[in-house]
């Protein structure tokens, strides 16, 4: 009897420790929930906070949403294969030019002097959406179900 409960002990602890091994090896520890991205010379920055159906993009860097300088989204629409988020920053008109296709504007408390917000992409003349315009310097564009730059090299800063 001591034996099996001895034999059992080592599987289970065998097991565990193999458990432990698979998700280091091949877990995914992407904070998709909360991030922020930075300017190539990390001078401005922005924080992306996202609770459910609920998305904030906030002036700075913050740990919770706080009270004012945010913009709320409502992302139930966006599937997450095509989840991305496009940003330039001292474009000319404002600090910030960021988009999120097919987001729903719930609540905008940034100050619109110094930041613009689109709701789509913009559009080529047949009128299909493009990215292009953050191909440009200080812009880029981020696929949020990989957390990578997708179209800007250096020009945007993920930190988890």
């Amino acid at each position: 009897m001591k034996i099996l409960l001895k034999a059992f002990i080592i599987v289970v602890v065998l097991f565990t420790i193999f458990i432990t091994l698979f998700l280091v090896a091949f877990g995914d520890y992407t904070n998709r929930t909360h991030f922020k991205i930075y300017s190539s010379d990390k001078s401005q920055c922005v924080t992306i906070i996202t609770k459910g159906y609920f998305r904030y993009i906030i002036d700075g860097k913050h740990s919770i949403v706080p009270t004012s300088n945010y913009i709320k989204l409502d992302v139930r629409n966006i599937d997450s294969l095509g989840d991305e988020i496009g940003v330039c920053w001292h474009n000319g008109n404002y600090e910030w030019e960021i988009v999120n296709d097919r987001a729903i504007i719930i609540e905008n408390k940034l100050d619109t002097t110094r930041f613009k917000f689109n709701t789509s992409w913009e559009k080529d003349e047949r009128g299909i959406p493009n990215p292009k315009k953050y191909l440009a310097p200080n812009c880029g564009t981020m696929d949020l179900l990989r957390m990578e730059d997708l179209l800007s090299g250096e020009n945007i800063i993920i930190e988890n």
